[in-house]
């Protein structure tokens, strides 16, 4: 048997024409399409490195202020049971103007100065006979 002829040949040539035209350029699309994705992976993946290296970056410094404030710290003299008056806002601004002024806190009564000295004396006195 052999194929039939169709009268219609011309139009269907034309119809196949035309589908082909339109799957190139849906093939285009797409090639367009998918070299945009990969550009955008490209960067995804600069991006990730570099935000890997950034965490490396923030760990160190975090772990270098931690060194910074632990030296801050090594020399630090911790006193306690002392007794001391708290001063009010108004008494503590009045002697920094004296020591300013150059009369040395003059103003405070010496019965607090004397009672600091002793029991700054005591405390010492007392940790360099125990030491």
């Amino acid at each position: 048997m052999a194929p039939k002829k169709s009268a219609n040949l011309p139009d269907e040539v034309e119809e196949i024409k035309k589908s082909l035209d339109f799957l190139s350029a849906e093939i285009k699309t797409v090639a367009a399409q998918q070299n945009k994705i990969m550009e955008l992976m490209g960067e995804i993946q600069s991006l990730k490195i570099q935000n890997i290296e950034k965490d490396k970056k923030i760990t160190f410094l975090e772990n270098r202020v931690a060194d910074l404030e632990q030296y801050t710290r090594m020399n630090d003299l911790i006193i306690s049971g002392l007794k001391t008056r708290h001063r009010s806002y108004a008494r503590a601004a009045a002697a920094s103007e004296d020591t300013a002024a150059g009369r040395g806190g003059a103003d405070a009564p010496e019965v607090d100065r004397e009672s600091l000295e002793q029991q700054l004396c005591g405390f010492t006195c007392t940790h360099l006979e125990a030491g």
